[in-house]
Order: C-alpha cells, then sequence, then structure tokens
C-alpha cells in the first residue's frame, strides 16, 4: 500500500510538470495592467501548443532544457500566430525570464501610433490611423479620463516595469521615456512600423501598462501561449 501511495504521488508530479512544460501552464496575475478584464490576483490558464511546441523550459528556473540553434523559441514551429485582440503570455524582451500577459495590439505589416490621446493602428488596408479598434469590442480596454497625464503616469509604469525586469537594479542610468518626450503639449508622436513575425502587446488598462511602447515588439521566439480562461 505504501509503495502504491508513493508511485501514485510520483505520477501526479510527472504529469503536472509535463502539462506545465508542454501544455496547460496556469499563472498568477501580479499587476494591475490588464485591469479590469484579468484583476490582480487572478489565476489564469494559457495553452501552450497554440503557436508550435515550445522548447521546454524548467518550471522552475526558467532555463531551457533542450538547446536550440534555430533559436526560435520553439522545436516546432508553427504556420499559426496570433491575432489582433488576443491575449497572450509571452517572454518580457527585457528578461526573458519572466513573463507577461498583454492584448496583441497589432501583428506584422501593421503601423502603431502612440500620443498623448492613446494608441492608433493602421492596417495594411487601411488608409488612415484608426484610434484604438478593441476599446468598443472589449470592454475592459479604457484611458484615464485625463489623457494629457498619458505620459506621465506611463513614466512611472516605465520606471516600475525597469525596476522588476531588472530585479530592482538601479535604473538612474537607464533612458528614461519621460526625458524624450520634450514636448509638453502632447505633440509628440511615435510611429511603429511592424516587421514579420512581430507583435505590438499593450494592456487593457491603456495609461497603467509596462508593455510594447517601452520595450518594443516581441518577436515569435518570446511567443508562451495564448490565455484561455480565467479560473478565479
Amino acid at each position: 500500500m505504501k509503495i502504491f501511495f508513493i508511485k501514485f504521488i510520483l505520477s501526479i508530479i510527472v504529469v503536472f510538470i509535463v502539462t506545465q512544460v508542454f501544455f496547460l501552464r496556469i499563472y498568477l496575475v501580479p499587476t494591475s495592467s490588464m485591469e479590469p478584464t484579468y484583476k490582480i490576483n487572478s489565476v489564469i490558464v494559457a495553452t501552450l501548443f497554440d503557436y508550435g511546441i515550445l522548447n521546454p523550459y524548467s518550471p522552475f528556473s526558467q532555463t531551457p532544457l533542450i538547446s536550440s540553434k534555430a533559436d526560435s523559441g520553439h522545436i516546432l514551429d508553427s504556420t499559426a500566430r496570433p491575432e489582433r485582440g488576443d491575449v497572450i503570455v509571452f517572454r518580457n524582451p527585457l528578461s526573458p525570464k519572466t513573463h507577461l500577459m498583454k492584448r496583441v495590439f497589432a501583428v506584422g505589416g501593421d503601423e502603431v501610433r502612440f500620443t498623448c490621446d492613446g494608441l492608433y493602428l493602421k492596417r495594411p488596408q487601411d488608409k488612415e490611423f484608426i484610434f484604438d479598434p478593441y476599446k468598443e469590442q472589449f470592454a475592459g480596454i479604457h484611458y484615464d479620463e485625463d489623457s494629457a497625464m498619458m505620459f506621465n503616469t506611463l513614466e512611472h509604469e516605465y520606471q516600475k516595469g525597469l525596476e522588476e525586469t531588472l530585479n530592482n537594479k538601479d535604473t538612474s542610468e537607464m533612458a528614461s521615456s519621460k526625458s524624450n518626450l520634450d514636448t509638453p503639449d502632447c505633440q509628440n508622436a511615435f510611429i511603429w512600423k511592424l516587421e514579420k513575425d512581430t507583435f505590438f502587446m499593450v494592456g487593457d488598462n491603456r495609461n497603467h501598462s509596462f508593455d510594447s511602447r517601452f520595450f518594443g515588439t516581441v518577436p515569435y521566439k518570446f511567443l508562451v501561449g495564448k490565455v484561455r480562461w480565467q479560473l478565479f
């Protein structure tokens, strides 16, 4: 009976590890960047096979278990790619051991413009930039009422995100997003042209999210999976 119990426990552990590495992964939402869609301390489940078979990482140390010369982040690539509006888990390009969750705002071939008013998207079929086309589609997407505070608020998120990314190291010598915005009347506009297999990720809580506006587009190799369910 004792041997059976030990084998049973070991089997559960093995199934759990294999599931976490290849199929499903459970995450605790640590920030408010996706509120109110996903609130702080919400528990979500992401599937890991949507965009190919991931190069397996240790669920504890987040180090790759298989050496990959292709550097695609996957041991088997897929033709499937995230679509605009999907909520994705991916590795932070600045610190690949850190997982982030954001919504896909733009994909390869799109153009993104970020101003004091918010985010604008221009897809290949569009003749001009369209203001945040997902705002009406997904109820959780929102901006603070005072749009003039956009850059100041995001400066705080930028510095906080850098500190978390760099494990609270001194960021005084890092480039400040605010220092690059010398025009206080919000006349600045930042434009990105996305290359193939890159994705522009943004939090639903538009004024309070450390995302592609600061760390840039996310390449395919950093994709982890698609958020499917919220447990609580």
